[in-house]
């Protein structure tokens, strides 16, 4: 009897009347939730439904779908929009009542390009800057004013041929020194690393991973910040089997010493998940500092470890940016998290000494939902030209050519060992 059944009566009903010799008619058939076949179809639409969770979660945090917010000046709050432009990476420097902000180039880190992005008019320097007299009003400099015209023997030449046409050199998060010798300024830089066979073509470490970044340092022909500067042929750190090396920023410290910090870029090789660096086993990715003979170009003695990774960084800590405050206490600035998804931050650690032991402030400095900010990170840490200090990062925000990386501005008071940030009025530099 068990033949007249269908499909669907011998998997998704039960019988109403137990006698067996009903119990297979089909007459005698009523859809059960608690069937074999309701059973195995509820679970087998969970798993599909937690698979779509799942995979929405990943793309979410690797690839953010959360729209940036509009760039503006939150009424009250301390921070400032500045550029609006994807202007990654600020690093400061004052000079003769003028401020600078120098940064990554204006195609790096784009996210959520429109169909048309190609449309935008991306510059093809290397480097991007931006001058201000009052660091409220920023003009950003056309891409033919590049800084660093020309990088070091060590990098990737060349326009790569996908559109928009950028320099391979791909350089990142630029930061000055002015030297104490002759008054130049020393520009630190970190680049795509070239093949040793093949100077148009990126090295590569063993596995698929993105081509590593190496330091190198340059030389501003005269005195002023502006540059141009001219490229030391050497870099100055490529470890390129920890991942390479970026986010390179310098530092003088009261008795005149020169350093850099910079960060090994551990997550460049490691096993995957956001920032290709939340896979186990995880790759540490420590922030280094380098002491520097006084040209600042050549190093003096071995770099040290002052920072690295703990859990609740996530994928990595990177960009570190050192202040001392005028109580003598050294300030590390540094962000974690990943710069493509809402977890990117800024954090610091402050120490007696300036190699450290540095000691973790208890809660983040800026983080996402702070004054309506997404993703805020990468600062970049200089004196006022009043005894102050200011202070500049990057958030994302929407744009025509995508979800970019906009320069915001505060400035900062240091108490102890509390940093914390307040409103620019305005107040041009004392330039007398």
């Amino acid at each position: 009897m068990g033949d007249h059944l269908s499909f669907w009566q011998r998997h998704f009903t039960k019988p109403i009347d137990k006698d067996p010799e009903k119990y297979y008619s089909s007459t005698n058939r009523r859809f059960a939730f608690l069937s074999r076949g309701s059973i195995i179809a509820a679970v087998a639409m969970l798993l599909l439904l937690l698979g779509v969770i799942a995979a929405a979660v990943a793309v979410t945090l690797d690839h953010p779908h959360v729209r940036a917010p509009e760039v503006s000046s939150p009424q009250g709050a301390p921070i400032r929009a500045a550029i609006f432009d994807n202007f990654p990476d600020p690093q400061l420097w004052y000079n003769n009542g003028t401020y600078y902000a120098f940064a990554t180039n204006n195609a790096a880190g784009i996210l959520q390009q429109p169909a048309n992005a190609t449309s935008y008019e991306y510059g093809t320097s290397n480097i991007q800057i931006a001058t201000s007299t009052d660091f409220l009003n920023w003009t950003l400099q056309p891409s033919i004013d590049d800084p660093l015209p020309k990088t070091g023997e060590w990098v990737t030449q060349g326009m790569t041929l996908i559109k928009p046409s950028i320099p391979k050199a791909n350089v990142w998060a630029p930061g000055i020194i002015q030297r104490p010798t002759d008054n130049k300024f020393i520009m630190y830089y970190s680049a795509d690393k070239a093949s040793l066979h093949n100077g148009t073509e990126s090295a590569h470490v063993p596995g698929r991973h993105p081509p590593p970044h190496c330091i190198g340092a340059a030389v501003s022909e005269t005195d002023d910040p502006a540059g141009p500067y001219k490229p030391v042929a050497t870099a100055l750190a490529c470890p390129i089997d920890q991942g390479g090396a970026i986010d390179p920023a310098a530092f003088q410290d009261h008795d005149g010493t020169l350093y850099v910090t910079y960060k090994i870029d551990g997550n460049n090789i490691g096993h995957g998940g956001l920032c290709g660096n939340t896979k186990a086993p995880i790759v540490q990715t420590p922030i280094k500092l380098q002491k520097m003979h006084p040209d600042g170009t050549t190093k003096d003695g071995n770099e040290t470890t002052i920072m690295d990774r703990i859990k609740a960084d996530g994928p990595l800590v990177e960009a570190p940016a050192l202040v001392r405050s005028h109580e003598g206490i050294y300030f590390l600035f540094f962000s974690s998290g990943c710069t493509r998804s809402p977890t990117y931050d800024v954090k610091y650690a402050t120490a007696q000494n300036i190699t450290g032991p540095y000691e973790r402030a208890q809660y983040p400095f800026l983080q996402t939902g702070d004054w309506g900010l997404l993703a805020p990170g990468s600062v970049g840490v200089h004196d006022d030209g009043n005894g102050g200090f200011n202070m500049a990062f990057h958030a994302r925000v929407t744009a025509p050519q995508g979800n970019i990386r906009a320069m915001f501005t505060t400035k900062l008071e240091f108490n102890g060992r509390v940093a914390t940030m307040v409103r620019d009025n305005g107040t041009s530099a004392d330039t007398s």
